[in-house]
């Protein structure tokens, strides 16, 4: 039985456009392609596909816009490219990219990796049924609010510390063990680079997010003399916030 029931693949290259069809043969009941970046989106759009996969850089809309479009949804996406290069695996990863993969493909490992990222995707919407949805709403208008992207990787792991947070005050005691270390794990990545980009979220939301929405939450800590709050302090003031909402 297929996984998919659609496929969406945009690649300027008709010949590798070729190539993953019939490697997802029996993958996907049905195939959409295109070679022109600009006319991806509309496709996207009038055909809903539950599996994505597109070229990073094309001629005129890259496959980044298509990225970005896609921000939000919860289908997999998979970025291809020829270039092995940091940028381009930093920024799919920045758009929710499942996966990437570099040209040449190998069949057994391109099939593989899509279906680890489709039962992985299973996985996590399985875990999440018990989420309170309220929470994490209020949680993402308030990160909006002060002006953190939702592109950026911070906010993803912003989202996650402050529902844990909120769900158990008690974790901000040790927000290394309590909360670091958890992130690191879900998203498989180390703790160190969770503080980094919670870090790198909140330093957006005091430099380029909105002066008076960020004095509103945490006008204590950006005097001259403290600063910007920290990693904690954000965390556990808007937490708090959120927190009072129920009471």
């Amino acid at each position: 039985m297929a996984r998919f029931k659609r496929t969406l693949i945009v690649e300027q290259s008709r010949k590798y456009v070729m190539q993953i069809k019939e490697m997802l043969d029996g993958v996907s009941e049905s195939f959409l392609s295109t070679t022109d970046g600009s006319n991806a989106i509309t496709l996207y759009d009038q055909y809903n596909p539950d599996l994505v996969l597109v070229e990073a850089i094309m001629p005129g809309y890259d496959g980044f816009a298509l990225m970005e479009h896609m921000l939000e949804s919860d289908i997999i996406k998979i970025v291809l490219t020829s270039m092995n290069q940091e940028l381009i695996i930093k920024k799919a990863f920045e758009l929710n990219a499942n996966y990437l993969f570099v040209k040449p493909y190998i069949r057994d490992v391109f099939v593989s990796r899509i279906l680890e990222a489709a039962d992985f995707r299973e996985m996590n919407r399985q875990a999440e049924v018990g989420v309170n949805q309220l929470l994490y709403s209020r949680i993402s208008v308030s990160l909006k609010r002060l002006g953190i992207p939702a592109n950026v990787q911070g906010y993803k792991l912003l989202r996650d510390a402050l529902y844990i947070v909120c769900m158990d005050f008690s974790k901000t005691k040790a927000i290394n063990k309590n909360i670091y270390q958890v992130l690191a794990e879900k998203h498989s990545t180390q703790s160190s680079c969770v503080e980094r980009n919670i870090r790198h979220a909140i330093e957006t939301a005091a430099t380029r997010g909105d002066p008076d929405a960020f004095n509103t939450y945490f006008g204590y800590t950006v005097s001259s003399d403290k600063g910007k709050p920290t990693n904690g302090e954000f965390i556990a003031t808007l937490a708090d916030k959120l927190r009072l909402q129920d009471e």
